[in-house]
């Protein structure tokens, strides 16, 4: 049997495949993008591409026709994400949305019993402190982070009514390889720009900003336990390291391991409204999780892989 990984060549999608895959899990990567990232390559006996749009829906019937009786999960990870989703809101929104809408009928009609969607902290809203799955209800403050709730609603509701497994995983700021900081919105430009050596790394507030910044491959192995997970007691995990450091911290920790020269200027306050950190206490404690690279390392290993890939 397999997973499908909607955006499997993306960030959070790639490394849960990777994850998935060098745990012994056979994954069909779902993505309209036909180039890997370089360590998809480590696994590539146990990893088969399939290439396709999450909003062509009969592309995914055909998907799912051909591997009928092969797929017992999906994980939906496709999303544009933050201030991004403002550029195009009428395209963006429908992807993020109408994309979730669709692997949820497609988990219908294909009686597939378990779907995970990669939701985000950002639905909580600005938040002081740990924001707690039990604790704290949604909040959204933008565009981007209403399409993830809205999405998690349609997800729960729809397993309720067609009796399928639907489980959310809120990760939250992940940096790290297979990503670009030029590709990320402007708060991973500024936070980790120098890394890739681009200029312009101005802005008038942002360094006071406390976020919960994890490191991609901690993500995606909180995604993957998340997803292997049994007899679980709730629908809903945060997967993040449970601390805030400051986007100006995070600037000034990467200037010392870029090997580019570069300034970065960011004023006091913050850019968005976000929750600092969250609470991986549910996590922890039933599916053993726990970041295990700190975030100091965790430059490292992106400057390492910036340089490789440049």
């Amino acid at each position: 049997m397999a997973v499908l990984i909607t955006g499997g060549h993306g960030h959070i999608g790639s490394w849960t495949a990777y994850t998935l895959a060098q745990a012994g899990e056979r994954v069909l990567v779902y993505d309209i993008n036909p180039h890997a990232p370089d360590y998809l390559a480590d696994v590539a006996d146990r990893v088969t591409f399939v290439r396709g749009d999450v909003l062509d829906f009969p592309r995914l019937v055909d998907v799912f026709r051909q591997h009928d009786g092969e797929i017992d999960g999906i994980i939906h990870t496709v999303g544009i994400m933050g201030e991004i989703v403002q550029t195009n809101p009428h395209r963006h929104v429908a992807l993020n949305i109408n994309g979730t809408h669709n692997m949820l009928e497609i988990a219908r009609q294909f009686e597939i019993p378990k779907v995970l969607y990669t939701s985000t902290g950002a639905v909580y809203g600005p938040l002081e402190g740990l924001a707690s799955e039990a604790l704290h209800g949604p909040n959204p403050a933008d565009l981007y982070s209403a399409t993830k709730m809205a999405s998690e609603y349609l997800g729960q509701q729809y397993a309720r009514t067609f009796g399928f497994d639907f489980r959310i995983c809120r990760v939250y700021f992940c940096y790290g390889p297979g990503k670009l900081p030029s590709s990320f919105i402007r708060l991973y430009q500024m936070a980790f720009g120098a890394l890739e050596g681009l200029t312009g790394l101005t802005m008038d507030r942002g360094a006071d900003q406390k976020l919960d910044f994890t490191y991609i491959e901690d993500a995606a192995r909180g995604t993957a336990m998340l997803y292997q997970a049994k007899n679980l007691q709730h629908d809903t995990y945060n997967i993040a390291t449970g601390g805030p450091n400051s986007v100006g911290h995070v600037a000034k920790l990467v200037q010392q391991y870029s090997k580019h020269n570069v300034s970065v200027e960011l004023g006091p306050g913050e850019l968005m409204q976000r929750a600092e950190a969250l609470d991986i206490s549910c996590a922890r404690e039933e599916l053993g999780f726990e970041a295990q690279v700190s975030l100091e390392e965790g430059i490292q290993r992106y400057a390492a892989w910036i340089d490789k890939n440049m």
